[in-house]
C-alpha cells in the first residue's frame, strides 16, 4: 500500500527541470508532461500537469503473448505502471514480421512499477511511494534542493537514409497500390540517424520540450532506451468505462507573420485532402473501438478541427466509446487499437504489409506508445512522434518522420510536411538540415 504526501508547490516549472535532472540518476525513470502553461494547445486535452514516475521495483518485457502478459502482470500487482509499446507489438497481434534491422534494443512491450510517483495538478503535488511519510517528505526536500546547470549545447550531424530522389518515387509507388486498391492510405515514415554518438537525453529532451510544449510530451528512461519525445497526439485513455482517441492528420507549419499565419490556418482547416485523410482514419478508429464497445457507443465527438501548437497547426479528431468493464479488460481495448490508425493507414493490416515493403528502418518504440496505467485499470497514452530516440548501449541515434499518403498526395509536398515535422528535432539536436 502506498503512503501519500501532499505539497502545495510555488513553481511548478522550476520543479519539471529538476525532476528531469533527477532522472539523470536512475536507470528507470518516466515524466509525462502536459505542458499546461503553453497557450497553444486544445483546451481539456490532459487532466494532470505533469506526472514523474522514478525508479523500478518491478518489471514487465515481453515479446511474446504481450498484452495477456501484461494484464496478467496488471492483475497481480494492481500498482501504477510506466512504459511504451513497441509497434513491433503489431508482429504478435496481426501476424506480421518485421525485415530491416532495428538498431535501437527495445521490447516489445516494457513497463516498470516505480519506487515514487509524483502527480503535479496546478500547484498541487501529490506524491505516493512505499516509504514512510517522513522518509517521502525526506527525499522530496532533496529534489527541491536540486541546482540546474545549464543544458550541454551538441551539434548531431544526422545522416538521412533515404534521398530525396528515392523517396519521391517510394510515393509515387505508393500511390500505385492506392490506384490498384490495396489499400486507401498508408503512413509513410524516412529516418535520420547518427550511429556511435554520445547523446544528454535529459539535455536534448529540455530544449525540445521548451521548442513544442506539447500536450503529450515525455521523456522515457529504461536502462538503456531513451525517449525524448514532443508529441501533441493522443492514442487512447481510459476513464472508467469511456474510451477516448484523438488522432491527427493534416499539418501545417506556423508562420510569425499573423496575416500568414491566418491564412495557414484557414488552408489547413479548408484542405480537402487533409479532411479526407483525416476521415479516413477516423472511420478506422471507429472500427477498432466497436471491437470492445457497448452497442451504439461509438460517437464521433469533434471532426476535423484544426489547432494551435507552437510551430504547427493540427487537424484532429475525436472519437469516444464506452465498454464493458465485466467482460473486457484495459489491454483489451489495447490490443484492439493497437498500432494506431493515424500511424499505419486503410485498412490497417494491407497498409501494414506494405509499410514493411517500403521503409527502409524498423521502426521499433517509434509510431508506438508512451503512457501509464493506473492501479485501476485506467490509462493513457500518446503516439511516438516528434520524437528523438536513443540507445544508451549501441550509441544510436534516431529521429523519424512521416505523414499520411492518399490518392490526392503530391511527393514533393509530402517530403516538405516530414521536413516541417523534422524541424522540430533537428533544432533540438542543433541540426541544420542542407537538402
Amino acid at each position: 500500500m502506498r503512503n501519500k504526501v501532499i505539497y502545495k508547490v510555488k513553481n511548478t516549472d522550476l520543479l519539471l527541470n529538476q525532476f528531469v535532472s533527477l532522472t539523470k540518476k536512475y536507470k528507470y525513470s518516466c515524466l509525462l508532461n502536459s505542458n499546461p502553461s503553453s497557450k497553444d494547445q486544445p483546451r481539456n486535452y490532459n487532466n494532470f500537469s505533469f506526472i514523474l514516475a522514478l525508479d523500478k521495483i518491478d518489471l514487465i518485457q515481453s515479446n511474446h503473448n504481450s498484452f495477456n502478459k501484461l494484464k496478467e502482470f496488471h492483475l497481480k500487482k494492481k500498482d501504477w505502471m510506466f512504459g511504451y509499446l513497441s509497434y513491433n507489438l503489431k508482429n504478435e497481434s496481426s501476424n506480421l514480421y518485421s525485415k530491416n534491422i532495428n538498431n535501437i534494443s527495445n521490447h516489445n512491450l516494457s513497463f516498470f512499477i516505480p519506487k515514487y510517483v509524483f502527480i503535479v495538478k496546478g500547484n498541487n503535488l501529490t506524491i505516493e511511494g512505499f516509504d514512510s511519510k517522513e522518509n517521502i517528505s525526506n527525499f522530496y526536500q532533496n529534489v527541491i534542493a536540486i541546482e540546474l546547470s545549464n543544458p550541454q549545447e551538441v551539434k548531431y550531424e544526422l545522416i538521412q537514409r533515404e534521398s530525396k530522389d528515392i523517396y519521391l518515387k517510394k510515393i509515387n509507388m505508393i500511390k500505385d497500390h492506392i490506384q490498384n486498391g490495396d489499400i486507401y492510405e498508408m503512413n509513410y515514415c524516412q529516418e535520420f540517424f547518427l550511429e556511435n554518438t554520445l547523446c544528454h537525453p535529459q539535455d536534448v529532451y529540455t530544449k525540445l520540450n521548451s521548442l513544442a510544449e506539447s500536450p503529450f510530451s515525455c521523456f522515457l528512461n529504461l536502462e538503456n532506451i531513451n525517449i525524448m519525445c514532443a508529441s501533441p497526439e493522443r492514442f487512447l485513455k481510459k476513464t472508467g468505462k469511456k474510451i477516448i482517441s484523438q488522432p491527427i492528420k493534416g499539418t501545417s507549419r506556423r508562420s510569425q507573420d499573423q496575416k500568414e499565419d491566418k491564412r495557414l490556418f484557414e488552408q489547413l482547416s479548408n484542405s480537402i485532402k487533409d479532411k479526407t485523410e483525416n476521415i479516413m482514419i477516423v472511420d478506422l478508429v471507429r472500427n477498432d473501438l466497436s471491437i470492445t464497445a457497448n452497442k451504439s457507443s461509438v460517437k464521433v465527438n469533434e471532426l476535423c478541427s484544426v489547432y494551435p501548437f507552437n510551430q504547427v497547426y493540427q487537424m484532429i479528431s475525436t472519437i469516444s466509446s464506452e465498454i464493458e468493464l465485466t467482460k473486457y479488460s484495459f489491454s483489451d481495448v489495447l490490443k484492439s487499437t493497437f498500432p494506431m490508425g493515424s500511424m499505419t493507414g486503410a485498412p490497417k493490416y494491407s497498409a501494414m504489409k506494405i509499410i514493411e515493403k517500403f521503409e527502409e528502418f524498423n521502426r521499433g518504440v517509434f509510431s508506438g506508445s508512451v503512457g501509464y496505467i493506473d492501479p485501476a485499470g485506467d490509462f493513457d497514452f500518446n503516439v511516438i512522434i516528434r520524437s528523438i530516440i536513443y540507445d544508451s548501449i549501441s550509441k544510436y541515434l534516431s529521429v523519424s518522420v512521416g505523414g499520411a499518403i492518399t490518392n490526392k498526395s503530391i511527393a514533393n509536398e509530402e517530403y516538405d510536411e516530414c521536413l516541417t515535422k523534422a524541424s522540430l528535432m533537428f533544432n533540438a539536436l542543433n541540426f541544420n538540415f542542407d537538402d
